[in-house]
């Protein structure tokens, strides 16, 4: 059985995240939400992960999961903005941008 914790998954995945292997960053993001539903940063960083993987529908969607568990990060609104905007949804961009200002 695997007894690490999901801030133990987390701090590896940003381990990844900060040396580029942004794929790797990816499964150990995943395995932190599996153990807890409720990690915001697993989900900001996951999402920040995917939009550097060119995957910005799932980059949104974990921004969007992060926004529900904590509604007033300005950052995750800043960076869901940055994901509709490379996907071309630039209306979507702007109320993002406008929401975390």
């Amino acid at each position: 059985a695997d007894d690490k914790t999901a801030d133990y998954y987390h701090s590896r995945g940003y381990a990844h995240r900060k040396r580029g292997d942004f794929a790797a960053a990816v499964r150990d993001y995943t395995v932190a939400v599996r153990k807890d539903g409720t990690h915001f940063k697993a989900y900001f960083n996951r999402g920040f992960s995917y939009d550097k993987l060119g995957d910005y529908d799932r980059a949104i969607a974990d921004y969007s999961q992060a926004l529900r568990l904590d509604s007033k990060s300005a950052f995750a609104y800043y960076n869901r903005g940055i994901s509709y905007d490379r996907k071309g949804d630039f209306q979507q961009a702007i109320d993002n941008f406008s929401s975390a200002a």
